[in-house]
Formats: structure tokens, C-alpha cells, sequence
């Protein structure tokens, strides 16, 4: 509240200032021109229109724009007076802010202090070419110019401009900038080359006339539009690059969640996202989301989409993207998922086998954050996405099934003897003992004979959802076989892993089993089963997997089975 109040006493200020300051320009430039000549309104319209497509079209140099606006403005001055160039110079800030799409009525600050600004630089800038000796007027053939004031004028609002520009960014808009940056190299680089250009038109148009405009502005009009162009064309070449480079990260994985990691962390640092959501569209009649990120924590809303519902469900329902780059269009959605702060948003389908299986909706704070390139790039990615995913889920479907009881849903043997091997490989760095438990359901062919196969497969899935439930993650549990289940406990010694045994005897004794009788009254029936337990420790009980599981098998044999069953029995060797 503090800062919002803070900055509307500073836009108060400003508007209190330009009100005063603004009007006193225009006065101070209209005293300051002298001999001033009589105004072509065809050829200073001609200029106009240069000064605006300059201004909206700045040559590309290394993603800095340069500008030869300053060269147009130099040469207005040179022949029209000090008047004439502040229209200029007023029009051409006009222009450039409404090239950048900078909201008159909402940004009317971003208006004012520079237009106040550059008022007041371009009368310090004549101020300082008159003191030097410089005249303005048509250039008569047989007279030399005068360079002296020529590059004071031109230094002096390159100075003048940078403080200002400073002040502002760093006064009115509250950014933390530093004075002295590689963008005002460039502006040095700009306002040298604005010289010769600024130069030439004065001399051209002053020997020429209306010909001299179109023999300066048509090849600097021709080369900045050709420059841009290939800008354009380099931009999107570059982020087909990068979307290959994506690409390919996407199928390194095997992994879903992997997988949607990289691409929504590249796809940030790509593009100007500060929220996303990554649905999947096979999941029923709404959208689930499987991935969602927000720059700033706490402003997205989750809420159930159907076909034709907010941004993402048009896309599913519809097939095609969509692209905002305004707030107006979608107001009412962005209140409802991003609390308004999103103003561009880009949503995408992703399409695998001609069907939509998902849906990817990007959301920016910025205006004009996504450009059409953006779109294609989005589209290509999310196909590839789609293809990933699919990949993933079928990858991670079949390892699941190569190690999984089927019955069960527990961990196979093999498996389990595979982390257990390596828990012997790493049992050199981290020298931690641990354990394993193996309990066999005493007297199950009795279950198999009362109640059928059938039942005692039942009891064979609730005992494993026991098990699991009771391990947690303090262990692995397996289906070592038959009715036989093994357990890993790391980081237990013989005494942990005996303390565990004996809580889980308790815990299969002493609570009953609710089975359906699969061969007589088919009702249900609860019946209770014990086990017989054996353990193991690592190492000092068993030097590698299989000795291990061979140990806790005799322990569970000749020290529970034989002593009556229903016991805990430690190997002893």
C-alpha cells in the first residue's frame, strides 16, 4: 500500500511539473528561434513520416537497436531552427512509444517525463551550439560547416539523454539500474554515426530540395527495414534451433516427471512465462493438470475445465492455438486463474496420432509477451512433449510390469535382489548395516483347502497392503514367492531389524483377514493367519545377496517353523 501510494504521489508530481514545465518549453524554443525560414509543409510532412518509420524501425546491431532518428532531428535543426526541431523530436518520441504499444491512458506517465525530457535536452543542446558559434539556416555551397558546434550539439544530448533516462528509470519506475551500462556504448556508437547522416540530409536537402530526402531517407528507410527483416528471420531461427535442442533433451528421458521438468524449465528461460499449466486431455470430461509453475507464488487458481471452458478448454475443444497478447480479450479468465496479473497468454494443444492428449497454456505479467513465432515454436514442442510422455508412460509401464508381482502389486524377487545387491555395493561408502526379514504364512495350504484358491489369493493382496502399509518408507517389501514375503530395512542392525520382525508378527496374528469363501457358502469370512519369521543382517551375517536371503531362510525355518511357528527367529552365525 505504501508503494502504490509512494508512486501516485510521484505520477501527481510529475503530471504537476509537466502542466508548468511542458508549456514553458515550447514558449522558451519559439523565443530562442531566429531567422528562421519559410516552412514547406509537403517536405516537413516528407521528414515526418521519415522521423516516424526510423523511429518504429531502428536497425538491429547485436540485439541494440540503432537508431539514425538523432541524424534526422540534427538536420531539422541545422536548417529549420531550434521550433521546428522539438516538433521533431516530440514526434518521433511519439512514435517510438506507441511502436512499443505503451498504453496512452494507463501509461500517460511514461508520456509526459519523456516528452518533458526531451524538450528540455534539445533546448540545452541549441543552447550550446549557439554559445559555440553555430548557426542554423540553408547550407549555402560556398560556405564550410562549422563542426565544432555540430558535435557539441550532438554530445550534449547524448550526455543529456543518458542522465535522464537514468533519473527515470531509476526515479519514476523504481528500477535498480547501474549509470553506466553496455547500452550507452551503443547510444556513443549511434549518436557518431546519427553526425554524417544528419549532415548529409541538411546539405542535400538545402542544395536539392525535396530530391535530397529521398537520396538520404530511401536507402537508410530500405537498409533498416532489410536489417530488421533479417532480425526477424534470425530470431526465429534461433528458437528453431533451441526447440530441437529441447527436443532432443525431451527424449533423453524416461521419466514423465523428468520430462515435464526440462521442458518447463527451457521453456521459461526461452520465452517471458510467468505461469503455466500442462493438462492431460485423456483423463475424462475435465482437464487434469500434471504440471503447473508460477513465478510468484500463491496467484494461480486450480479449477476444474470441461471442453469450451476458459483459454485451455477452447483449445481442446476447438483443436486450434490461441494468443493474447492483451488483457482485454480474456479479462474475466485471467481474474479467474491468474487473479488478473497475466495479461499475454499463448495456449497450445498437444496432438499425438491426430488426437488431442493434452494442453499447454503459458501466461505472461508483459504485455506482448508472446509473438507469433513463439506459437509455432509452442506448437512444435508440445508434439514433441506429447510423443515424450507417451514414450515415458509406456517405458515406465513395462519396467513397472518387469518389476511387479502381478498379483500382488508388490515388488518381483528380481527386483528385490537387485537393490539389495546394491546395497552390498554401497555398503563400502556408507558402512551402515541393514537387514532383511523373511516371513512364509504358516499353514496356508489349510486357507487354499477351506476356502479355494481364489480366497487365498485374496488373503495373499490384503497381507501385501499390510505389509505395505505397516513398512512405509522405512523399507522395501517383495513377494520372495508362493506365500513367502521378504523385507528390507536399511540402516538396521540385527536388534532393529528383530524389534520390526516382531511388531510385524503382531500386526499379521492379531488382526483378522475378511475373505470371500470361494467353495462352499460364498459369504464373507474373517480369518486369521500367523508366519513365521526369519532375519538377517548385513554384513557380518551374509557377504553377498544370495548368502543373505540363504541365512534368513534358515533362521525362519529351524528357528520359528520347527519351534512352533508363529515366532521371530535371528540367524546365529
Amino acid at each position: 500500500m505504501a508503494s502504490r501510494m509512494a508512486n501516485h504521489n510521484k505520477r501527481m508530481l510529475l503530471t504537476v511539473a509537466w502542466i508548468f514545465l511542458f508549456p514553458l518549453a515550447i514558449w522558451t524554443a519559439v523565443q530562442m528561434t531566429s531567422n528562421q525560414p519559410n516552412i514547406n509543409v509537403v517536405d516537413l510532412g516528407i521528414i515526418s513520416f521519415l522521423a516516424i518509420v526510423v523511429s518504429c524501425f531502428p536497425i538491429k546491431v547485436m540485439n541494440t537497436n540503432i537508431s539514425f532518428m538523432s541524424g534526422i532531428n540534427l538536420a531539422v535543426f541545422l536548417y529549420y531552427g531550434l521550433t521546428v526541431a522539438l516538433y521533431m523530436t516530440l514526434l518521433s518520441v511519439l512514435a517510438m512509444f506507441i511502436s512499443l504499444k505503451v498504453h496512452v491512458i494507463k501509461e500517460y506517465y511514461r508520456y509526459m517525463a519523456n516528452t518533458l525530457m526531451f524538450s528540455w535536452l534539445i533546448i540545452c543542446e541549441s543552447t550550446v551550439f549557439h554559445l559555440l558559434g553555430g548557426e542554423v539556416g540553408p547550407f549555402a555551397g560556398d560556405e564550410s560547416i562549422n563542426l565544432i558546434p555540430v558535435v557539441a550539439y550532438v554530445l550534449t544530448g547524448l550526455v543529456l539523454n543518458h542522465v535522464g533516462l537514468y533519473f527515470i528509470v531509476k526515479v519514476l519506475y523504481e528500477e535498480d539500474v547501474a549509470f553506466f551500462e553496455r547500452d550507452a556504448v551503443w547510444d556513443f556508437v549511434s549518436e557518431v554515426l546519427a553526425i554524417p547522416v544528419g549532415l548529409m540530409l541538411y546539405v542535400l536537402y538545402s542544395q536539392l530540395g525535396r530530391p535530397g530526402i529521398f537520396y538520404v531517407g530511401l536507402p537508410f528507410l530500405s537498409l533498416s527495414i532489410i536489417i530488421n527483416l533479417y532480425h526477424v528471420s534470425q530470431q526465429i531461427n534461433d528458437a528453431l534451433q533451441k526447440a530441437s535442442e529441447i527436443g532432443q533433451q525431451l527424449s533423453e528421458h524416461l521419466k514423465v516427471n523428468h520430462i515435464l521438468d526440462v521442458f518447463i524449465e527451457r521453456l521459461i528461460g526461452f520465452m517471458n512465462v510467468d505461469f503455466a499449466f500442462i493438462y492431460d486431455a485423456d483423463a475424462g470430461e475435465h482437464l487434469k493438470i500434471i504440471r503447473q509453475y508460477e513465478s510468484e507464488e500463491g496467484i494461480l487458481t486450480t479449477v476444474p475445465i470441461k471442453k469450451h471452458e476458459a483459454i485451455s478448454g477452447r483449445v481442446w475443444s476447438t483443436g486450434k492455438s490461441i494468443r493474447y497478447s492483451k488483457l482485454k480479450p480474456w479479462r474475466q479468465i485471467s481474474d479467474v486463474f491468474f487473479q488478473g496479473k497475466a495479461h499475454s497468454v499463448l495456449s497450445v494443444p498437444m496432438i499425438r496420432n491426430q488426437k488431442i492428449v493434452g494442453i499447454i497454456t503459458f501466461a505472461s505479467k508483459e504485455k506482448h509477451a508472446f509473438q507469433k513465432h513463439h506459437l509455432i515454436i509452442l506448437e512444435i514442442l508440445a508434439n514433441y512433449l506429447a510423443v515424450a510422455i507417451d514414450n515415458a508412460r509406456n517405458y515406465e509401464s513395462t519396467k513397472l510390469k518387469s518389476e511387479q508381482c502381478p498379483l500382488t502389486g508388490l515388488y518381483n524377487y528380481r527386483y528385490f535382489e537387485s537393490i539389495l545387491t546394491e546395497m552390498y555395493q554401497n555398503y563400502e561408502y556408507f558402512r551402515k548395516q541393514f537387514s532383511i526379514i523373511l516371513l512364509d504364512i504358516d499353514h496356508f495350504k489349510k486357507v487354499n483347502d477351506t476356502y479355494g484358491h481364489q480366497s487365498g489369493n485374496e488373503v495373499l493382496i490384503l497381507l501385501a497392503r499390510r505389509l505395505e502399509e505397516f513398512i512405509g518408507d522405512r523399507g522395501t517389501v517383495a513377494r520372495y514367492g508362493g506365500e513367502e514375503f521378504i523385507i528390507l530395512l536399511p540402516e538396521s542392525g540385527d536388534r532393529a531389524g528383530i524389534q520390526v520382525a516382531e511388531q510385524l508378527r503382531s500386526v499379521i496374528s492379531d488382526q483378522g483377514f475378511d475373505i470371500h469363501n470361494d467353495l462352499t457358502d460364498q459369504c464373507r469370512h474373517t480369518i486369521y493367519i500367523t508366519a513365521s519369521i526369519g532375519v538377517a543382517t548385513a554384513p557380518h551375517q551374509g557377504e553377498d545377496a544370495l548368502t543373505l536371503v540363504r541365512n534368513a531362510d534358515r533362521a525362519m525355518y529351524t528357528g520359528a517353523k520347527q519351534q512352533g511357528r508363529n515366532k521371530v527367529a535371528a540367524y546365529i552365525g
